[in-house]
């Protein structure tokens, strides 16, 4: 089990809010069956990996309570929503431990959905906003509405990421990157929060992740595993 070091990032939100954790299932470095778990830092850079061939995580109590000490009090997510249980169960199963990770899964999907959402609101705040006051329209750096997303895949287009091959490791990383992409575009949509304090007022104050992304990691932060 190896783990990788951190890498620098410009934090985009605040520091107080938890880590994430992505894990995945594919093609290991020798060609074996492996799970990939990729730590995610709170401003969406990678802090630490793993790799573990399959044969191990699912087969050994000890390799399977080591990885599942890695997803301890953080948020988990992947690409594919089902493929995730499946490995948390068999791992969860192996290591001898009941459910405990339900409350802690997040969608990309649902947080990029909330992203467009959240940007929608403002918008019609200043809108409203403009009927009385001087105020100037919302200009996004970077336009993200009228995608159909619907899957990961849809979602790493959108984010104009290089398609991944079927290894563990791979996956986790494309994850990962979509997972900090994420984190710029919530960042630039409640950052107008603090430069327009009448949209703090309608929306409340800024949130450092989506919000069922920002519930599994708080759900995650306290929940300790019984190993």
């Amino acid at each position: 089990m190896t783990s990788a070091a951190e890498t620098a990032l410009p934090a985009p939100v605040e520091l107080w809010a938890p880590g994430s954790a992505v894990v995945a299932l594919g093609q290991g470095d020798g060609g074996e069956e492996a799970v990939a778990v990729w730590h995610v830092s709170p401003q969406g850079a990678p802090t630490g990996a793993w790799l573990v061939p399959a044969a191990e995580a699912f087969g050994e109590e000890e390799t399977a309570r080591r990885l599942l000490t890695s997803l301890e009090r953080r948020g988990i997510t992947g690409a594919v929503p089902g493929d995730v249980e499946r490995i948390l169960e068999q791992l969860s199963k192996a290591a001898g431990v009941d459910e405990w990770w339900r409350e802690q899964l997040f969608s990309p999907v649902l947080a990029f959905e909330e992203v467009v959402a959240r940007r929608a609101e403002i918008e019609k705040v200043v809108e409203d906003a403009r009927a009385t006051k001087n105020v100037a329209v919302v200009e996004w750096p970077a336009d993200v509405t009228g995608y159909d997303v619907r899957e990961f895949e849809d979602l790493r287009r959108v984010a104009r990421l290089s398609r991944t091959t079927g290894e563990a490791c791979g996956t986790a990383i494309l994850v990962s990157r979509v997972l900090r992409w994420l984190v710029r575009q919530w960042a630039e949509t409640e950052q107008v929060k603090n430069r327009r304090p009448y949209v703090r007022d309608a929306l409340g104050e800024p949130q450092a992740l989506p919000p069922t992304w920002l519930a599994a990691v708080q759900t995650g932060s306290v929940n300790v595993l019984p190993l």
